[in-house]
């Protein structure tokens, strides 16, 4: 049980209300939209952001048909030459798994336009974007192998974004309790292989990164760590990778944080709450172009 927050002194003072009741709190210095950027050498968080958006919606049509709990993240990170797919709710890690199962329904979700509903809204237009680009990298071989030709500042960032989708294009996944040290070690032993956390309900509602950063804790693995998703990391999110990377960890993620979470921030430690008592003095919260449900955009079509 984490000791009692210091939010009132520590975080309060430097946040507001940003709508309902589950709606988070935002800087009082501001909210700024992030436009589109540039993903030159970041091709692995370009990647991970494609492929959770669509596993995104592709789980949220299943819970419709399902009658299941829509999903509210979907998010990846890349260690040790592994996949790791996390979600807010175990019944959407169960969906995406079955996503994943085969060959065809894995291409269907992340590529065919017919699998979405053709809608105006932002989320719309950014899957049926994401399945061209994703269409061409990961079942095209030739057009594949002339993206890894590209510019030479970005040839090794390329290499492993390659890497990435051809994990989740040929590998069938595995689930993986965080919490579980020694499969979390097991997982770690090497290179190859695609795991969808899955926790047996004991973790839902936690976000991601911090089910991301208990991995990399109970591996020990201090080597470069890739960390992207369908969205940005909230405050709270980003306070727990910093204080990671404090820890001698190399974590790679957006430094652009969204909002913040009383209760996220309630349950941290101590120590991790005072990392992210700093961003929330020093941050504005971001968002994009499509709100705060989704990471900045490319700003170029060929990306």
């Amino acid at each position: 049980m984490p000791p009692k927050s210091d939010w009132d002194t520590a975080v309060k003072p430097h946040v507001k209300p940003s709508g309902g009741k589950q709606a988070g709190f935002q800087s009082i210095q501001g909210v700024q939209k992030r436009g589109a950027k540039s993903y030159v050498d970041m091709r692995e968080r370009q990647v991970l952001r494609q492929v959770s958006t669509r596993l995104f919606f592709g789980a949220q049509r299943r819970a419709k048909e399902k009658g299941k709990d829509k999903p509210v993240e979907v998010q990846m990170m890349y260690a040790k030459g592994n996949v790791f797919i996390g979600t807010n709710l175990d019944v959407t890690a169960e969906s995406v798994s079955k996503i994943l199962a085969s060959r065809k329904m894995t291409r269907s979700t992340l590529v065919d336009d017919k699998f979405f509903k053709s809608a105006k809204s932002h989320g719309g237009r950014i899957t049926a974007r994401h399945g061209k680009k994703l269409g061409s990298r990961m079942f095209d071989d030739d057009k594949q192998k002339k993206w890894n030709k590209g510019p030479v500042v970005d040839l090794a960032s390329r290499k492993r974004a390659t890497n990435i989708l051809n994990l989740v294009r040929d590998i069938e996944p595995e689930f993986l309790d965080p919490s579980d040290k020694k499969s979390v070690q097991t997982a770690f032993s090497g290179p190859g292989s695609v795991y969808i956390l899955h926790s047996g309900g004991k973790q839902n509602g936690r976000h991601v990164e911090e089910k991301f950063m208990d991995i990399l804790g109970h591996a020990n693995h201090t080597d470069k760590t890739y960390v992207g998703g369908k969205m940005r990391p909230c405050l709270t999110c980003s306070g727990r990778m910093t204080h990671t990377e404090s820890q001698g960890h190399d974590v790679d993620f957006s430094q652009n944080p969204g909002k913040i979470w009383k209760q996220r921030y309630d349950n941290q430690p101590a120590d991790v709450r005072a990392e992210t008592a700093k961003l929330a003095k020093n941050k504005r919260t971001f968002i994009s172009k499509g709100g705060s449900g989704y990471g900045s955009e490319s700003d170029s079509d060929g990306e």
